[in-house]
């Protein structure tokens, strides 16, 4: 019996092995990425930028590309 007591123990510490590969404090299930936030701010400052008939889109959009880019900053994304 003494076999199979070192063999669920060994299995219990390539277990535990394995989950301490994660560095502390990364949970994945709270990271996002930059395609899968701010949908709406940007899906209105893309319709804005590619139908708008001012003489000049981005002065004409910039309320909503503000709004889109505080959007990301809010998800701890810069963008340039």
């Amino acid at each position: 019996m003494s076999g199979l007591a070192s063999t669920s123990n060994a299995s219990a510490q390539i277990n535990n092995l394995a989950a301490d590969t994660k560095p502390p404090g990364n949970d994945g299930a709270t990271k996002v990425k930059p395609c899968c936030v701010c949908k709406d701010e940007k899906a209105a400052r893309d319709e804005c930028m590619l139908f708008s008939t001012a003489q000049d889109p981005q002065a004409a959009c910039q309320d909503l590309v503000s709004k889109y880019r505080s959007c990301m900053k809010g998800f701890g994304f810069e963008l340039a």
